[in-house]
């Protein structure tokens, strides 16, 4: 028998909390394989709505939505704590929410009402409309600031700083030992 466990939880450090059983760890924890958040993975987003879309067409019988580019940055834009589920849930009621087969920013303004912004859009960092350095580089120095920011607003602890940066412990782990690996930057 094999068992295939899912969890949005990071069980190792509920073990090492005392609050998950060791032993049911390791018997699950055989191959771990661990799928970001969609807050984490923005660049899937447009082909996981796309493929939402066609989902949500095809089980209502409507019909098929596409997403221009506004909606798509106001999606972008948007933080996910419910993930993919939430996702689907804000394209479907989009969708059913008006008749048109294009949806822009404005079909979504109800739908996402009251949401909280993406650490990306809360923590804009000293990149000018003039900026021509390359993208990965901008988004780096985006996740250092961000990382930066957070670990100031809450003092230096991690769990609170990983909370307001919207991804888990161990991500934010990953991501202060990869920012001290990496060589200094030179201005």
């Amino acid at each position: 028998m094999r068992v295939i466990a899912a969890t949005s939880r990071d069980l190792q450090a509920l073990v090492e909390e005392g609050r998950f059983r060791a032993d049911l760890f390791y018997r699950l924890n055989v191959l771990p394989i661990r799928v970001p958040a969609l807050r984490e993975r923005l660049a899937d987003l447009d082909a996981l709505a796309e493929s939402l879309l066609e989902q949500i067409a095809t089980r209502s019988g409507m019909p098929q939505r596409e997403l221009l580019a506004g909606a798509l940055q106001a999606l972008s834009a948007h933080e996910w704590r419910g993930n993919v589920r939430e996702l689907r849930n804000a394209l479907e009621q989009a969708a059913m929410l008006t008749d048109k087969i294009r949806l822009d920013a404005e079909d979504f303004a109800d739908v996402l009402r009251g949401s909280t912004p993406s650490p990306a859009a809360r923590w804009r960092v000293g990149v000018g409309a003039n900026d021509t350095s390359p993208l990965p580089q901008r988004i780096a120095e985006l996740e250092r600031e961000s990382i930066r920011s957070a670990l100031a607003t809450t003092g230096g602890n991690k769990v609170s700083a990983a909370k307001l940066l919207g991804i888990s412990r161990a991500t934010l782990y990953e991501k202060l030992a990869a920012m001290r690996a990496a060589p200094p930057e030179v201005s």
